[in-house]
């Protein structure tokens, strides 16, 4: 892709913009473990403040399409306030009848409920960006875009052997979830370099493998730490296959924090990461979608 420097009049390889999306990456985990190739040139933590649930979809629907979709909030607004279930991820007010019914039914029982009269959220918008055709997203300002699929955008991350193999680990079994999620992020990792090797202007990778592993690895420093130094030789390999004008933006949704009394261990923090190889810093995820429209035009 060759582009005029308006300015010196030369021919230019136009830089491409890659997007590297790592669900639940911890940005106090990054600072801990001074993880500086995941930090690159500057770094923060974003505000998710904005959001009535922290919440894997609307968060990832919002860095595609610059704002909230109310389509796909309002589905998991809907399944917290019936099965009225405690914790740090939801700012939704339980009504006073489902509160009443909280104290006489367990969660198990509410969350049958909860899918017959609120359908699994996750189900129901995992592919909406792209089902609705509503909202503009940050692929249709390129003539040349890939994704292995983002939450909201064709990925769902909360099928039945998700679910399934979720329940085992709650129970103790963490093998199937440590090798379900490890498997993903091979195929993950293999269908990024492919991108990285064609001619796109943007890449943006997604992987849910990190979230699924933190939920239980939280408290198990080592075995994250592991897995944190492994995402960081990943993003050095992805920065040596770049040109000196390329662009790498890395992005989580939110973190992950210990939680006393979680049957897991732990659940989502309320903040995000961001990191740029430019010096950009953004603090909200909905801004990511003006940094990378902006250099469409250019």
């Amino acid at each position: 892709m060759l582009f005029i420097d308006s300015d010196r009049g030369n021919v230019m390889e136009k830089p491409r913009i890659v997007i590297l999306g790592v669900d639940g990456l911890e940005y106090n985990l990054v600072e801990e473990w001074d993880l500086r190739h995941i930090k690159q040139k500057a770094y923060t933590k974003t505000d998710l403040s904005d959001f009535k649930v922290i919440v894997t979809p609307p968060i990832w629907a919002s860095m595609l399409t610059g704002k909230k979709i109310p389509e796909i909030e309002e589905p998991f607004i809907k399944r917290r306030k019936f099965i009225a279930k405690k914790g740090n991820i939801s700012q939704v007010k339980t009504p006073w009848y489902i509160r009443m019914g909280a104290r006489i039914l367990p969660l198990s029982i509410r969350k049958r409920l909860g899918d017959i009269i609120t359908p699994n959220p996750f189900q129901t918008t995992y592919n909406y960006l792209i089902k609705g055709n509503k909202y503009m997203t940050i692929f249709d300002y390129f003539d040349k875009s890939w994704t292995n699929g983002i939450p909201s955008y064709g990925r769902n991350v909360s099928t039945e052997e998700v679910r399934r193999i979720m329940k085992e680990a709650v129970k103790g079994n963490l093998r199937p979830l440590v090798e379900y999620a490890m498997k993903t992020y091979e195929r993950d990792r293999r269908v990024l370099f492919v991108a990285l090797d064609r001619d796109h202007e943007l890449i943006f990778w997604y992987t849910p493998f990190l979230d699924e592993l933190s939920h239980f690895y939280i408290r198990k420093k080592l075995k994250l730490m592991n897995i944190y130094l492994d995402l960081n030789k990943l993003v050095k390999k992805v920065s040596e296959k770049l040109t000196e004008n390329d662009i790498l933006y890395i992005i989580s949704d939110h973190g992950m924090k210990p939680i006393l009394g979680d049957p897991r261990g732990g659940d989502h923090s309320n903040h995000g990461f961001f990191s740029s190889n430019t010096g950009e810093i953004i603090m909200k995820p909905q801004e990511l979608f003006r940094i990378v429209v902006e250099k469409a035009s250019k």
